[in-house]
């Protein structure tokens, strides 16, 4: 069960708890010292003559970060700068660092002096590219256009954490905290101060918190050569240099909806039951043409807090316009039409007969029964309207197509697919032949072929094959005058 956190102060200790770093405090105390050592030794000037000897002393702290490791290298460089005169004695401040015993105060002033380059965005400079320094950008206008896919139409809002590198997390994490409803870094900027003076030793104490996070929180914002940038052309020879930042939260919404693993477990019954043609609760989706582009692959949490969520993948959807693009094209390399028709238009109907003759087949019913009869029939024209709609899609072709060198499809096949070509000898040969009789033939060696399947359960006999001629047959009986008028009325309108 969820605890129930009821206050500012509640939050901040549970998340701080569940860190588990208690055990560093002696280690964030030497850090303390040695980053407040650092800020002051960084400010030291000195004249001329003692350039020199003050260089040769910084010497050893050159390039040396403040961690606990290196907090015996400031305090020796201080010691020695003091007994020049060349820096002022904080031996009070020092003290009351070393002092500190709670440990909640202690994370608080190490997470406010490590806050510099965290910030809560919703477009993180570092998805343009990871090593990017440049701003990120926390949008929260409430500005709304349909045309326009923007963080602004996003239901719930989705803020995400950004950083220099993934070692300051925990700091962006803590501004991202949430209270009724409201973050940290939002409740920091407004008067209620976010419970924090409940942790801070002195009044001072919290009003350099609370300054040194409002600085973070309000930076201006900067460029960086590794953004992608735009030059946007708004008058002669002039232009915007435009920013191409990512949004991050859009692509967290896209992620959470359609790709999480929650997500996809969702959907997972939906799609089994359509794949089994069977019913099931919900609607049943896909995105097609999605590509990945991959932001820091190895270490996606480098770059953003969500990003490391997502594994470092942002998909990107097709932009592209709907295009219809006719495919179809006339078996003038095949001798038979039925090798021009897509298996998978036909592959449910002929797996249904398929297993109802294995059915009843084992039942040992002769295909003579009325009732099998009438179910083979049934079935039989399922297929054969799938042959006639893929044969009435090819005679839409523009007519004479069958007219070139090296055609190897049948003349019989010609008549059928192609009755409207222009051709006295073709037309003269088309009416004298009983090109009917061989589609229905070939329909049912065709038919026949597929019904074995992989196992070779099924052994087609003489009497299904006599019945799926006549089931073409009497489908092609019906067609043909249908064919006949129609070129007579293309001739008349060609007249």
């Amino acid at each position: 069960m969820e605890e129930v956190l009821n206050s500012w102060p509640e939050v901040i200790r549970h998340y701080i708890d569940g860190l588990q770093e208690h055990g560093n405090q002696r280690l964030y105390i030497d850090e303390l010292v040695a980053m407040f050592l650092f800020k002051h030794l960084a400010l030291v000037t000195v004249s001329q003559e003692d350039q020199r000897e003050f260089k040769r002393l910084i010497q050893p702290i050159n390039k040396k970060p403040p961690t606990s490791k290196n907090r015996p290298l400031f305090e020796q460089t201080y010691q020695q700068l003091l007994e020049k005169e060349w820096i002022s004695d904080f031996s009070l401040q020092l003290q009351r660092i070393n002092n500190k015993t709670d440990f909640y105060n202690i994370w608080l002033c190490r997470s406010v002096e490590l806050s510099s380059g965290v910030m809560p965005a919703t477009h993180a400079a570092k998805l343009s590219h990871s090593k990017s320094s440049g701003s990120s950008i926390l949008d929260r206008s409430n500005n709304k256009k349909g045309a326009f896919l923007t963080t602004s139409s996003l239901t719930n809002e989705i803020i995400d954490g950004t950083y220099e590198n993934a070692g300051l997390s925990k700091q962006v994490k803590f501004l991202l905290l949430q209270h009724n409803n409201t973050y940290l870094f939002d409740a920091i900027n407004d008067t209620n101060k976010a419970g924090l003076e409940h942790f801070s030793e002195s009044p001072e104490e919290l009003e350099t918190w609370l300054k040194k996070y409002r600085d973070v929180l309000t930076q201006i914002p900067r460029a960086d050569t590794l953004l992608k940038q735009v030059y946007f052309p708004i008058e002669s020879q002039k232009y915007h240099l435009l920013s191409v930042l990512k949004s991050s939260s859009l692509a967290q919404k896209l992620y959470d909806s359609h790709f999480s693993k929650n997500a996809r477990n969702d959907k997972k019954p939906v799609e089994k039951a359509r794949k089994n043609n069977k019913y099931a609760e919900g609607t049943a989706f896909w995105i097609p043409d999605v590509n990945k582009l991959m932001t820091t692959q190895s270490q996606p949490q480098n770059a953003t807090t969500l990003n490391g969520k997502r594994g470092g993948a942002i998909r990107l959807l097709s932009c592209q316009p709907p295009v219809w693009k006719s495919e179809l094209k006339p078996p003038i390399y095949h001798s038979s039409l039925f090798r021009g028709i897509r298996a998978r238009e036909v592959k449910d109907d002929i797996e249904y007969l398929r297993n109802f003759l294995l059915r009843n087949e084992r039942l040992d019913l002769s295909i003579r029964d009325p009732k099998k009869r009438q179910w083979l029939i049934k079935w039989g024209q399922h297929i054969t309207d799938a042959v006639l709609f893929y044969a009435q899609q090819v005679q839409k072709l523009p007519a004479g197509w069958s007219d070139v060198p090296g055609i190897k499809l049948k003349q019989a096949h010609q008549y059928f697919l192609d009755p409207y070509r222009e051709d006295e000898a073709f037309q003269a040969a088309r009416k004298g032949s009983d090109w009917q009789q061989v589609i229905s033939q070939d329909f049912a060696i065709w038919l026949n072929s597929r019904l074995p399947g992989k196992d070779k359960q099924f052994t087609p006999q003489p009497a299904h094959r006599k019945l799926w001629t006549l089931l073409m047959a009497d489908a092609l009986r019906e067609l043909t005058p249908v064919l006949d008028v129609e070129f007579k009325q293309k001739q008349r309108g060609d007249a």
